[in-house]
């Protein structure tokens, strides 16, 4: 037996299931602009992936930590994401002749709701065309920009203005790189988007962002969810370049007739605002009152848990951001090289002999603790919470009796444990978590689960079904479209847990407690040599 993801909302529940719509069945296509792909489901309104498509792509790095991406590459994957999904599930025209269709389909979609890649900066001209390709999240080359920003104005001040810690990747840092190093792009820049909204954007002609999104720029007083004034003008950015702001399950626009046509979809379409990535997922997930968790171990892990008041962490460890929620706002911690590091360890240790099943199973077969092996995950930088773009990866306690399966069960412990910095600090700041929900890769392996209820010291529970980012974007759609009354509403029909609960393993969440505090003592004792290397590093 399966349990919703809001338990108590048993009201809303009965709301939900009066929804009536006449003619076809209901359909919402969410969209996800990841950075390695994108994917596109069509859901129906209680949560069921009727089809779903991905398009891969892959970051670009014409220079030393360069990370960037054609916007267009984002535009095209939406569009043969998109006729892929409507071919696979039989429904949708393009141009005048329609797919055909399962004996079976009876289904319309109705709404287009969006999350994407948070941070990425694109820039448009005055004409609406893209003046350079988008500098990326993962782009590093603001460090030194931001080390003048902070000499400049002060950590202090900065997190007062935003509540956020500026960083390599934030928009701000690319849009005061972008100045510094190319004053001829400079110079043609009239807006600046985020990767959702640059795909929003060639859909209705709109120009604007939600607050989740915003809140993750470091350019938003995100307490009050205003661009912060002060802000913009001691760094010389003109206010008219952002966006304006919306709610995440406000209709954006309208889909264009020429895209909708191309699309396979019908023109006029509502297009709804959407969220950041990890807002999106959270709503995917259920994550929508305090005391909840999401822990996502992909490319990079994010901690996610929603607070009902602003709140932010005056040392600026953690990210404070707006919720796709209205009313609410989260505390988000980061590692940047999350399942990436078990990738590189496959990929250049191992050559791509075993697969990430075979890596896990062989980690399963070593204790905790791998034998006195630890890990730091910190192959491009630390996000949460050193915030240092100089940290490195380091495995620590190599003997002659460790064999492949140690190395990776302590990358893999490592991850957690960098994780779990975070959960630290969120419970420092006051959060009472209970119950955490895992998904990417770290809840496809019993491993990845155990590790995470062990070391975090908490129960784990999976969502039924995958790609919460897109799906959560599609409930979001739901919502503005008037299909659901809001978006509790639309998780407890939509979302559901398993039943399964993975369960923390007293001896071993014990044991892990030692380990912890070994694993945190490694930074502080390597942080002068990794800075004293710092030009060999970059």
């Amino acid at each position: 037996m399966e349990r919703t993801a809001a338990q108590g909302a048993r009201r809303t529940v009965r709301e939900a299931e009066n929804i009536a719509v006449s003619g076809s069945e209901p359909y919402l296509l969410g969209i996800d602009v990841g950075t390695s792909g994108l994917k596109c489901v069509l859901v129906d309104l209680n949560g069921r992936v009727v089809a779903q498509a991905l398009q891969e792509y892959a970051p670009d790095s014409p220079a030393p930590g360069a990370a960037e991406q054609d916007p267009d590459t984002w535009l095209q994957a939406a569009g043969h994401a998109v006729r892929r999904v409507l071919a696979g599930a039989g429904i949708g025209q393009v141009g005048a002749a329609r797919v055909v269709s399962h004996p079976t389909a009876r289904g319309e979609v109705v709404a287009i709701g969006f999350s994407g890649q948070m941070h990425s900066a694109v820039f448009l001209d005055g004409q609406g065309d893209v003046v350079r390709p988008a500098i990326l999240w993962l782009d590093t080359r603001a460090a030194g920009v931001v080390r003048e920003l902070q000499e400049r104005l002060g950590s202090a001040q900065l997190g007062a203005w935003t509540g956020n810690p500026v960083m390599t990747g934030v928009t701000l840092a690319s849009l005061l790189w972008l100045r510094a190093n190319e004053p001829q792009n400079w110079a043609r820049v009239a807006h600046v988007l985020l990767a959702k909204d640059y795909v929003r954007y060639r859909l209705t002609g709109e120009v604007l962002t939600d607050y989740s999104d915003a809140s993750a720029t470091a350019m938003l007083d995100t307490g009050r969810r205003t661009w912060a004034a002060d802000l913009l003008q001691a760094n010389g950015i003109p206010q008219p370049w952002l966006p304006a702001l919306a709610g995440s399950t406000e209709v954006a626009g309208h889909i264009d007739r020429t895209l909708a046509e191309s699309w396979g979809l019908r023109p006029g379409l509502p297009v709804v605002c959407g969220a950041g990535d990890q807002e999106a997922q959270a709503v995917g997930n259920g994550i929508i009152r305090p005391g909840l968790l999401s822990s996502t171990i992909g490319t990079g892990g994010q901690l996610f848990t929603p607070i009902d008041s602003y709140r932010h962490d005056p040392a600026l460890r953690l990210h404070t951001f707006c919720h796709a929620v209205p009313g609410l706002w989260h505390w988000m911690a980061a590692t940047l090289t999350a399942g990436m590091a078990l990738r590189w360890l496959r990929d250049q240790l191992f050559e791509g002999r075993y697969s990430y099943d075979d890596l896990a199973a062989g980690a399963a077969g070593i204790p905790p603790g791998a034998e006195g092996l630890l890990f730091l995950p910190y192959l491009a930088g630390d996000r949460t919470p050193h915030l240092d773009p100089l940290a490195r990866g380091v495995f620590f306690g190599l003997t002659l009796r460790h064999t492949w399966r140690h190395l990776v069960r302590a990358v893999m412990e490592g991850v957690v444990f960098s994780l779990l910095d975070g959960l630290r600090l969120m419970r420092d700041l006051g959060g009472s978590i209970h119950q955490a929900v895992a998904s990417g890769g770290g809840a496809r392996h019993p491993l990845w689960l155990q590790l995470q209820a062990d070391i975090f010291d908490v129960d784990i529970i999976r969502v039924e079904g995958q790609e919460a980012a897109a799906v959560g974007a599609a409930l979001l759609a739901g919502t503005g479209a008037g299909l659901y009354p809001d978006v509790a509403t639309a998780c407890a029909r939509a979302v559901r847990w398993s039943r399964d609960v993975v369960q923390p393993c007293p001896e071993d969440a014990a044991r892990y407690r030692e380990i912890g505090e070994r694993y945190r003592s490694l930074y502080p004792a390597l942080a002068g040599q990794f800075h004293a290397g710092a030009g060999e590093l970059l």
